[in-house]
C-alpha cells in the first residue's frame, strides 16, 4: 500500500463522524467534489470500500468502522501531542540538571530550586554535587543546564554570570579563641591550626597566595575537598578556615560561627550555562536565578554579618 496522506485521512474521519460528505466538505473547508475525491482516492489505497452512499447521507461500512477506531485514536494522539506542546511551552512539564560545587550543596541553590519546582511542579530537577572541573564539563557538555561554581571558569564557549561576591570568611568553633575579634587580621592566623582546601585547587591557591604576599605562615593542619568536609574537620576542632561566606555553616551538629578577614580573597557565586543549547526550561530556571539570586545572596550574607557576632563576643572583642 503507498503512503497514506494525512489530508485524506482527515477527510475520512469527517465523513464517518458527520455521515455526510457535504457538512464534512463544509467543516473542512473545502469543496464537496474535493472531499469525494479524497475519499476516493483513500478508497484506493486501502483496499476496500468505506461507505454506503445515498443522496443525502454517506454510511460508513463494518471495516470503515473498524478503521475509523484506529484513526480517531491517531487524532486524539495528535491532539494529546499539541496539549504536550503547550506544556513544554508554558513550563508545565519539562527537565532540568544542575550541577554544582560542594559549597553549593546546601543552602540558597536546594532553596531555590525547590521554589522552583514548586512553582513548575512538572519540571523534573535533577541536582549534582560535583567537583569544579566536573561542573564545568558537565554544562559544556550538555549533561547539565546550568553549573554554580565560586571559582574563575576558563571555558570560552560558557556564559559564566557572578550572581553575588563576598570576601572569604574565617570559620571556628563558638568558643575558640579567635572568635572574641570582631574582625581577623593575618597575623593572627599565626601558629594557629588550620583546615586548607588541597593543593592544586584555585581556592587554595588563592589563600596560599594571600598569605604568602604577607609572609605569614600558617599551620597547615589538614586538608579537605569541599567546604562541608572544610566546616566538618573545624567543628570537630581541627582548627579553622577559609570558606564560602554564602554557605551554610550548620555541619555536623556543632555551632560554627564566622568572621570576616582582611585583606581576603574575593569569592564570585557563579552561573554557568551553555546558552546555544538551553531549553525552554533551562532558559526559565536561568531568568529566575538572575532574578532572584542576587537578593538571596545578598540576605544571606546580611544574616551571616548581623549573627556573626553576639553581643557578649562584641564586648569581648579587640
Amino acid at each position: 500500500m503507498t503512503k497514506l496522506h494525512v489530508r485524506q485521512v482527515e477527510a475520512f474521519r469527517a465523513v464517518v463522524t458527520l455521515r455526510s460528505m457535504t457538512r464534512a466538505a463544509e467543516f473542512l473547508g473545502i469543496s464537496q467534489p474535493a472531499v469525494s475525491r479524497l475519499i476516493s482516492d483513500f478508497q484506493d489505497q486501502v483496499g476496500f470500500r468505506l461507505f454506503r452512499r445515498s443522496r443525502t447521507s454517506a454510511e460508513p461500512t463494518p471495516d470503515a468502522l473498524l478503521l475509523f477506531e484506529q484513526v480517531d485514536k491517531l487524532f486524539n494522539g495528535l491532539e494529546e501531542l499539541g496539549h504536550y506542546i503547550g506544556a513544554i511551552n508554558n513550563t508545565q512539564v519539562g527537565r532540568l540538571t544542575v550541577a554544582a560545587t560542594n559549597s553549593h550543596a546546601s543552602g540558597f541553590l536546594p532553596q531555590m530550586l525547590s521554589d522552583f519546582k514548586r512553582e513548575h511542579p512538572g519540571v523534573s530537577i535533577s541536582y549534582h554535587i560535583q567537583a569544579h572541573e566536573q561542573v564545568i564539563d558537565w554544562v559544556a557538555s550538555g549533561r547539565a543546564d546550568a553549573g554554580f561554581v565560586i571559582q574563575p571558569v576558563a571555558k570560552s564557549d560558557l556564559t559564566s554570570v557572578v550572581l553575588g561576591s563576598a570576601d572569604a570568611h574565617c570559620v571556628m568553633p563558638a568558643d575558640h579563641p579567635l572568635a572574641r575579634k570582631s574582625i581577623l587580621e593575618l597575623k593572627d592566623f599565626v601558629g594557629v591550626p588550620f583546615v586548607s582546601f588541597p593543593r592544586g585547587t584555585a581556592l587554595r591557591f588563592l589563600i596560599d597566595g594571600l598569605f604568602d604576599r604577607a609572609g605569614i605562615d600558617r599551620n597547615l593542619h589538614i586538608e579537605a575537598t569541599s567546604h562541608h568536609a572544610v566546616c566538618s574537620f573545624v567543628a570537630y576542632g581541627m582548627g579553622v578556615g577559609l570558606v564560602n561566606p554564602f554557605a551554610p555553616l550548620d555541619v555536623s551538629g556543632n555551632p560554627l560561627v564566622s568572621r570576616p578577614v582582611k585583606p581576603s580573597v574575593t569569592l564570585d557565586v557563579q552561573m554557568i550555562a551553555n546558552e546555544s543549547a538551553l531549553s525552554i526550561t533551562a532558559d526559565m530556571f536561568r531568568a529566575y536565578v538572575l532574578r532572584e539570586a542576587p537578593q538571596r545572596l545578598g540576605e544571606r550574607l546580611s544574616a551571616r554579618s548581623h549573627s556573626a557576632i553576639s553581643p557578649r563576643t562584641k564586648r569581648q572583642s579587640v
